[in-house]
């Protein structure tokens, strides 16, 4: 749920719970007010009625008018007076009304006389309902100019959060495009902006570092390497060489071609992580694969690995350099882990690129699949990167890769759909 959605709906039911508060406590108020004011009324009329006994000794007559009825009834003494509410019939009438009654004592002469002072309600009543019923649409006019106005006005103060959001989104660390926040009145926006503007451009700083030490390790590492490696093989091809002096210089020769490879395997990693292969175009997938099946044909020859193809024509949008370490590094992968008469199985299809081997290593654990330096075979020839690889790079294409064990075959899927 977004910022704004939220403050609107908590500030809304906010608003709706107040102002039902605010009306019920309204309601009350208005019928208390109105009951006081007939009261009044009804103490006024006891009054000229008492005044009229006291200069008559006699009671007045029994008149009733619109909405307004004097009642007098004999009773046996007892002073008594209060007030009630009930419903009841006019004279003349059929529709019954709500009252308001006084009911208090006289006497005149030796009779005590039980008289009752009614006022209609229902004025007072339809009043009260028109007063609520503007009050509630005054309520209903004032919630949907605020949802509006709210709604206007927010977007407005929150639109620069959302463009500095929009230019971090599109931030590349490799471009040396720099970033211009849009300036606002919000001192919170201009602090987050000037926070962004200090990661961003600290960012790009430890990017170009890194980038310059990827380039130096390459190039500083890979010479004393390959003087290592031309030194050993001199060594070897020594004739006074001792057998056990041999195995030694092998064993050497070996750690180093080890070493170069993991070197190489590192760097790549760390060029991927650096989005140093952001240049992509169409390339037809299937006549890669094509041409890597040529290049594999005489080691798959040679290992007697019955190999099955079903490809599709189709284009994909990738890094050209990546694409093709992909490819090499899953049919290697596929290779290595096989044995002598197993299967190599790929297929293309519009969604997807599988290839399956089979391999004496039984289901692999997901949970490690593609962490770096995993060997699940123990291959001394492995660097354990091979997977971490394929990983980085479908992640850094925007692709999906799955791994599932399936009839005996360890199958590696990329998905791009």
């Amino acid at each position: 749920m977004k910022l704004f959605a939220k403050y609107s709906r908590i500030n809304l039911v906010s608003t709706v719970i107040i102002f039902l508060i605010a009306c019920t406590a309204f309601y009350f108020t208005l019928n208390y007010v109105f009951i006081h004011q007939i009261d009044e009324d009804l103490k006024i009329e006891q009054g000229e009625i008492e005044a009229f006994v006291n200069e008559h000794n006699a009671l007045p007559e029994n008149i009733s008018v619109k909405d307004q009825v004097i009642q007098y009834q004999p009773i046996s003494g007892s002073k008594r007076k209060y007030f009630s509410t009930s419903f009841m019939t006019q004279r003349g009438e059929y529709e019954k009304k709500k009252f308001r009654h006084l009911v208090f004592t006289i006497k005149t002469g030796q009779q005590w006389y039980q008289a009752t002072v009614s006022k209609s309600l229902e004025e007072t009543e339809n009043l009260t309902r028109s007063i609520l019923i503007i009050a509630f649409l005054t309520i209903l006019a004032i919630l949907f100019a605020s949802f509006i106005i709210n709604r206007v006005v927010l977007k407005k103060i929150w639109r620069p959060f959302y463009k500095s959001l929009n230019l971090v989104k599109e931030f590349k660390v490799g471009s040396n495009q720099t970033i211009h926040f849009p300036g606002s009145g919000i001192d919170e926006f201009q602090l987050m902006d000037a926070t962004l503007q200090k990661i961003t451009s600290q960012a790009r700083i430890d990017y170009v570092s890194l980038k310059t030490f990827s380039e130096n390790a390459s190039h500083e590492i890979q010479t004393p390497l390959a003087v290592i490696r031309s030194k050993l093989d001199l060594m070897i091809q020594d004739e006074n060489l001792t057998e056990k002096q041999s195995h030694l210089l092998q064993a050497a020769y070996n750690s180093v071609q080890k070493l170069t490879k993991l070197n190489q395997s590192l760097l790549l990693l760390a060029k991927i992580d650096n989005k140093q292969f952001e240049e992509i175009k169409s390339i037809n997938l299937k006549k890669k694969i094509e041409e890597k099946i040529a290049d594999f044909h005489e080691l798959w020859m040679a290992g007697e690995l019955a190999v099955e193809t079903q490809l599709s024509d189709i284009t994909i949008l990738i890094n050209e350099d990546l694409l093709e370490i992909l490819l090499n590094n899953l049919m290697s992968n596929a290779t290595r882990h096989n044995f002598t008469n197993g299967k190599i199985k790929i297929t293309l299809s519009e969604k997807f690129l599988a290839i399956a081997n089979t391999s004496h290593i039984y289901a692999l654990n997901p949970q490690t699949l593609y962490q770096r330096f995993t060997k699940a075979s123990g291959k001394n020839e492995s660097n354990g990167l091979g997977l971490s690889i394929i990983k980085q790079i479908c992640d850094t294409s925007g692709f999906l890769l799955t791994y599932d064990y399936s009839h005996e075959m360890h199958v590696f899927m990329i998905s791009w759909k």
